[in-house]
């Protein structure tokens, strides 16, 4: 009858409209706000104190997405798995670089990565240089010359830099690189032409060296 106020049975679409999204009623699902923030924090893993917090904050973002229907998924799901593989790349890349930092921190590596490795290579680049033949009979005859001086500077700061180490395999190592040093100078100041394999001694002891000082070769 006119006049009469509506009943419940004359307005059908009210509810459905108060529980869609865009009507009047609270439907509407909040973001995924753990997915933002475990994506921020695995981008800046590479302080490494954030690691830990992508990883749950991906973990949780996950959870929440599970029980946030259609609306907590998609890209909240995305971000989730993004923070989360970039804190586990960062997490690899902090495990394989520490033990090189470490090792890299001994002060006889520190010896060894300045004034002892510039000096190796110096000697290194004269061998390579030279006529071995001509220089050696040279060398012989006055028991002097650039590569003899060079050769020894080497040996000395190899030795100041073994000294120093405090690690026994790090000392060990380059002890034995001073060592290979060693039989090169007396080869050279004796007028004799170094053998092939006395190089070829020197290229592994010189990695060997390397590798207990953490050098990274890339």
């Amino acid at each position: 009858m006119a006049g009469e106020p509506a009943t419940h049975d004359e307005t059908p679409g009210a509810a459905g409209r108060a529980g869609r999204p865009g009507g009047t009623g609270t439907g509407r699902r909040a973001g995924n706000g753990l997915a933002t923030a475990s994506l921020i924090a695995g981008m800046a893993g590479i302080t490494v104190v954030t690691i830990i917090p992508a990883l749950l904050f991906g973990l949780l973002g996950l959870h929440r997405a599970s029980r946030g229907g259609l609306r907590g998924r998609g890209t909240g799901v995305i971000r989730c798995w993004a923070g989360i593989g970039l804190s586990v790349i960062w997490a690899a890349a902090g495990l394989y670089l520490l033990p090189h930092l470490v090792r890299a921190a001994d002060p006889g590596c520190a010896l060894y990565k300045g004034p002892a490795l510039t000096a190796y290579n110096r000697a290194i680049a004269d061998l390579g240089a030279t006529n071995q033949a001509a220089f050696a009979s040279a060398a012989g005859a006055n028991g002097s010359g650039k590569i003899t001086r060079d050769l020894a500077h080497a040996i000395t700061a190899l030795n100041r830099a073994a000294v120093r180490s405090r690690s026994v395999t790090t000392s060990r190592d380059l002890s034995r690189l001073t060592g290979q040093l060693r039989t090169v100078l007396a080869d050279i100041q004796n007028g004799n032409v170094v053998p092939d394999r006395a190089l070829i001694s020197l290229n592994r002891d010189a990695a060997g060296a390397d590798t207990a000082c953490g050098t990274l070769n890339m």
